[in-house]
């Protein structure tokens, strides 16, 4: 009733099983040593995240102390910045001591500059009219602009209303410490300005009598260039 199993097939049966358990076990032994390069990069990232954290808290403190002294540098730049200005407004003050023939019942042209203009023969003004006076007074003034020079080999004069849009207002001042009055100018074609004339008249109050400025400048004198500029 039971058949007898030939030696051959055992001796297959044994050899599959055998090849079984070494594939089993090669399998396991290739398992084991992915585990063990993982372990490794598991470790070496850790070891690079470390260097990079780090790199990164000594960039930190770097850029901390970086931003301390960029904050001490411009405290520094606002002190002498105060500093300077300090001393310009005291320059100014003793200017006015030693030159008061500047300054006349208290009010004194501060500044007249001119600035060359894209447009040819144009001029951008600025003009600064100022009290020195302790005492501040309201100051209502007007004022006029003379510009002498030549015209085709020949003396000439232009006003400032000969030179400025009828859009523009006059030269008129309303102030109690200063005022700056700004206009564009053009001059004619082939003119060339030697001297510009400020011409002003202060009206007088219950304080001050009424008084005539007048003062005279070389054109190089007030001319702006890109060069005065920058220098």
């Amino acid at each position: 009733m039971f058949k007898i199993i030939k030696p051959r097939y055992i001796v297959l049966l044994a050899l599959a099983i055998l090849l079984g358990y070494g594939f089993s076990y090669l399998k396991g032994m290739e398992s084991a040593a992915n585990i063990i390069m993982k372990d490794d990069e598991i470790l070496r990232l850790s070891s690079d995240l470390a260097e990079t954290s780090k790199s990164k808290a000594q960039v930190e403190v770097e850029l901390q102390t970086s931003q301390i002294l960029v904050d001490q540098l411009t405290e520094q730049q606002r002190i002498l910045f105060n500093e300077n200005a300090e001393l310009k407004r005291e320059l100014v003050f003793y200017r006015r001591i030693m030159a008061p023939e500047d300054v006349i019942n208290g009010v004194k042209l501060e500044s007249l500059t001119f600035i060359p203009e894209v447009s040819e023969d144009y001029y951008f003004m600025q003009l600064v009219l100022m009290q020195v006076q302790k005492k501040k007074r309201h100051i209502k003034a007007s004022a006029d602009l003379i510009f002498y020079g030549s015209l085709d080999g020949e003396p000439v004069e232009y006003r400032w209303n000969e030179l400025v849009d009828k859009k523009q207002q006059k030269l008129s001042f309303s102030f109690r410490y200063f005022q700056v009055v700004e206009g564009s100018i053009r001059f004619p074609l082939g003119f060339v300005p030697e001297r510009v004339a400020f011409v002003g008249k202060v009206k007088g109050n219950r304080w001050n009598s009424g008084v005539n400025l007048k003062q005279s400048f070389d054109w190089s004198a007030v001319l702006q260039t890109s060069d005065s500029i920058s220098g």
